[in-house]
């Protein structure tokens, strides 16, 4: 790391510490809005589904999710959230 000019965040002070990656990817907002629809879904043997059938339930969680969550909204977001995270030189986010 040193040869490199890195710094290893691990054993610094905390408030360096990064923060929760999802703070700023918002993909993983909504991966997490598919992961829990697609648990709900889930057959008693997941092992003998069908493509076409996950294909389907992938398909319903997609809608699920355009239906209850703001996912227009969080796709537009990014810009904004980068924007503040830079203001707040890198502190969590409040949304």
């Amino acid at each position: 790391m040193r040869q490199h000019n890195l710094r290893d965040y691990m054993d610094g002070d905390a408030a360096e510490q990064p923060g929760a990656l999802q703070d700023v990817l918002l993909h993983e907002t909504a991966v997490s809005w598919v992961r829990n629809s697609l648990k709900t879904s889930l057959p008693q043997k997941p092992w003998e589904e069908s493509r076409e059938a996950f294909g389907a339930r992938l398909r319903d969680a997609a809608r699920e999710a355009n239906t209850k969550y703001d996912v227009d909204g969080l796709c537009r977001d990014f810009p904004s959230r980068i924007a503040d995270l830079k203001a707040r030189s890198g502190d969590r986010l409040g949304k």
